[in-house]
């Protein structure tokens, strides 16, 4: 028999918020803030985390909290916003009490890349705690809708920034691996390209996210011990996966909301 033809899904990566486009609505979309919205989304989830609610403002998460009853969490430029019950930390995630409660994030760059990006075919968040799981996500998601897949990187206030663009080509790395056994092939635009290249220019991820400026601000701030979970790889099976609810964006655990879309080549 005739092996059937791959499925071909071209793959971009926005390597900052600036370079995401209105014509990347139309594909999956897997967005990274590794340091730290994304790491404190997924481990959020994994610590059992009903939802998370993701705000643009913080009087927008503390209003959300104070009516709803939810643990708020959130930073602006690096800082614990007063008032609220969490840090910006995936490390205070693993700790908190969370489990089959509803969280209120905001922070200062990632919950506004999710907002602008939430027209998209589907939307996931990715993280190298979750890289792998939801690089599967990404690509069996894509082929069923026939569309390609942008990676954006939240970047430090609309600017490049090389923690997530290192992530980005940690993701790319992963989808490269899974794609044959789906029956996909992968045309990689410019950007993912030199994503890629970043990938294999550092030795580690240390490295990467210790020079760049959003880990530099991190520990600059004493925030070690999330710095550390930041560069776990491939810890967690979460893929945040986000849902609208009365203009509202929230995220839970991908295999819990769709059931039928279960990992292929387990």
């Amino acid at each position: 028999m005739l092996k059937s033809m791959p499925t071909l899904i071209d793959v971009d990566t926005a390597l900052s918020l600036r370079d995401y486009s209105p014509d990347s609505d139309n594909t999956v979309c897997l967005v990274i803030d590794v340091i730290r919205a994304s790491s404190t989304i997924v481990s959020l989830l994994d610590a059992g985390c009903r939802r998370v609610y993701t705000l643009a403002s913080a009087e927008q998460a503390r209003q959300l909290g104070w009516e709803r009853q939810m643990i708020t969490s959130g930073e602006w430029q690096g800082r614990k916003l007063p008032g609220f019950d969490m840090d910006n930390s995936p490390a205070e995630a693993r700790r908190y009490p969370v489990k089959d409660r509803d969280v209120a994030l905001c922070t200062s760059n990632g919950t506004r890349v999710i907002d602008k990006a939430k027209d998209s075919v589907n939307l996931f968040i990715a993280s190298l705690l979750n890289a792998r799981s939801c690089a599967r996500a990404g690509l069996v998601t894509a082929k069923t809708a026939a569309c390609g897949i942008t990676i954006v990187c939240a970047g430090q206030y609309g600017k490049f920034v090389l923690d997530d663009a290192y992530c980005a080509g940690h993701l790319l790395q992963e989808m490269e691996n899974l794609a044959g056994n789906l029956g996909i092939k992968l045309r990689l635009s410019d950007a993912s390209r030199a994503a890629r290249a970043l990938l294999i220019a550092y030795p580690d991820a240390r490295t990467a996210f210790t020079e760049s400026a959003s880990g530099q601000v991190l520990l600059g701030y004493g925030g070690t011990e999330d710095f550390e979970c930041c560069l776990q790889i491939n810890t967690s099976r979460v893929v945040p996966y986000m849902r609208l609810d009365d203009d509202l964006i929230w995220f839970a655990n991908w295999e819990t909301e769709i059931p039928n879309q279960r990992r292929e080549n387990n």
